[in-house]
């Protein structure tokens, strides 16, 4: 068999993953804990701009909430956070929930 493609994937390029896979399940996983946190789709596309999802919900926390609802935990809680929305996110995919783009 001969190669007849090479694909080469990032977030987003297959499926809109961040929109439809990634922020949902970020989502899911604040909702788990009870906060009332929630990211739509253009304070998403915001936080986009921060590399890594820990690094993405610290900066969160830090520039978008008022320093009373930070959370006292944010070391701990998180990882936890960030655990949860990656499974969220499995089974979103496996749900065949996050579509592949057209073409």
């Amino acid at each position: 068999m001969t190669l007849q493609a090479l694909l080469f994937d990032v977030d987003g390029t297959l499926a809109e993953t961040e929109r439809d896979g990634h922020r949902p399940a970020f989502n899911m996983a604040f909702a788990d804990n009870g906060l009332d946190w929630h990211w739509d789709e253009a304070l998403y596309g915001e936080l986009l701009a921060v590399t890594g999802g820990q690094e993405r919900m610290h900066y969160f926390i830090e520039h978008y909430l008022d320093e009373a609802a930070r959370p006292a935990n944010a070391a701990e809680l998180v990882p936890l956070l960030h655990k949860q929305k990656n499974e969220h996110f499995a089974k979103l995919i496996r749900n065949g929930d996050v579509a592949l783009r057209r073409g």
